[in-house]
């Protein structure tokens, strides 16, 4: 089976898109982060099983883990990280060649490497994920109009908006 295992808040700050909504909540950026990687894996079956590792702040040793739809988060625990999470799956998969794991952390390609699990850079993720958005974009027939059209819809727009 092939899996993706992501450095969760690595990306986040590394994808623009969800770097911005960090100014919101964090909670609100790793909820839209999962949502991308859900909507990733349900248009694209490249990876039979993504995980996506986080810091959590919870007591205990070991991780949390959380499932939204295909897409399963595990939340670090007090005293270890979300790159020695990573490290302790690396370390207990029966078949590492199938795991890619997609981090810039050099801590957590570097173990990647050495296990001999493949590597993803974070841009290949952002790249993979907008796929879509630019498949949609495609989708988009763009009509020339004339100057007098656009003044008539900006017209009827303030008006419908309250702003004439």
């Amino acid at each position: 089976m092939k899996q993706l295992i992501i450095d969760g808040y690595n990306a986040i700050s590394k994808i623009r898109e969800f770097n911005l909504k960090k100014d919101i909540s964090l909670e609100v950026s790793r909820l839209s982060f999962i949502k991308a990687m859900v909507d990733f894996r349900q248009r694209n079956h490249l990876f039979e099983k993504i995980v996506v590792v986080f810091d959590g702040k919870g007591e205990g040793l070991g991780f949390e883990q959380q499932s939204y739809r295909n897409i399963e988060a595990l939340f670090s625990k007090k005293d270890k990280d979300a790159d020695a999470v990573i490290v302790d799956i690396l370390k207990g998969a029966p078949q590492k060649n199938k795991i890619t794991v997609c981090s810039d952390d050099n801590f957590v390609r570097n173990h990647a490497r050495a296990f001999g699990a493949g590597i993803m850079a974070i841009k290949e993720l952002e790249v993979l994920i907008s796929l879509k958005k630019e498949k949609i974009r495609s989708k988009i027939i763009e009509k020339d109009l004339e100057d007098s059209k656009l003044e008539d819809i900006t017209r009827e727009l303030k008006r419908h908006w309250g702003i004439d």
